[in-house]
């Protein structure tokens, strides 16, 4: 009958789009946790990232700063962390990582801020090492997942010299003798203590530095670079062992920029009276 193929047509029809309506449920029932959980992967290393860029920024400043007061750990100059040792490395570089990290969303961090050690860190044959580890958990997880340890590294080499003996050494692995060069001078240094290269600065009145001696006993003479249009000044700066006095305290006259090179390529150089003295005795 006409009405009973026309029923059965619209039930057949029911039920192709229901059994669509159900593929498209178990289709989505499949692929939204899939979704999801990149998305969540995503977000993860995207925060990952952010705390790592943190962490290796403030990590490699604080290596390089230990590098540089590695210089003074015979006491020679004073250094806020004073020696450079395992020790420092770790107190020093906590305190700047704990600074750099305050008022940063660190949700993902199990523990937070107090969640990061550096307690890995070491100073070891002249470099500075800053190893940070934390455990990481994604903030944004559906479901309870495990936390992750991560970790952060930096080094810097410290401050110590041409040979690591922070002034070089005058004889290099090669067996050639090294010696120290200023600008400016014609002359080369065969020690790093050298007066010539070490100068101490003061300020005295011009009055009493022209009437002044020198260590050696010599007259102190106006700088030739730095005194024209200043012989009026009140004060000047003389060195307990230079022969001039010198109106700007930077004058190459008072300070010193030493190079370490090869007794072969300083030919057109002479010996340093002082240091030949010294050799002598």
């Amino acid at each position: 009958m006409p009405g009973t193929k026309s029923r059965q047509g619209c039930n057949r029809k029911d039920w192709y789009s229901l059994q669509q309506k159900g593929s498209l449920t178990l289709e989505s029932a499949a692929v939204l946790p899939l979704y999801f959980l990149a998305m969540v992967m995503l977000i993860s290393m995207m925060d990952i990232f952010r705390i790592q860029t943190i962490l290796v920024s403030s990590m490699s400043q604080s290596a390089k700063e230990l590098g540089m007061y590695a210089y003074s750990i015979d006491g020679e100059s004073k250094s806020p962390v004073g020696a450079v040792t395992d020790a420092a490395c770790i107190a020093y570089a906590s305190a700047e990582v704990q600074k750099r990290l305050k008022g940063e969303n660190l949700a993902g961090i199990v523990g937070r801020q107090a969640g990061v050690t550096l307690l890995g860190s070491h100073y070891r044959n002249g470099i500075v090492s800053i190893r940070a580890n934390y455990l990481y958990k994604s903030p944004v997880a559906l479901f309870p997942v495990f936390p992750v340890k991560i970790e952060a590294a930096a080094c810097a080499q410290a401050w110590l010299g041409y040979n690591g003996d922070k002034y070089g050494s005058a004889d290099n692995s090669y067996g050639e003798e090294m010696v120290y060069v200023t600008d400016y001078e014609s002359v080369y240094h065969t020690s790093s203590d050298c007066t010539h290269i070490k100068l101490t600065a003061k300020r005295v009145a011009m009055q009493n530095a022209a009437q002044s001696r020198n260590e050696y006993g010599d007259k102190y003479y106006p700088c030739e670079k730095c005194m024209k249009g200043h012989e009026k000044d009140m004060f000047v700066y003389i060195a307990d062992k230079g022969n001039r006095y010198h109106s700007d305290k930077s004058c190459g006259g008072l300070s010193r920029h030493v190079r370490l090179m090869k007794k072969s390529e300083a030919d057109n150089r002479n010996l340093c009276s002082r240091c030949g003295q010294r050799k002598g005795d």
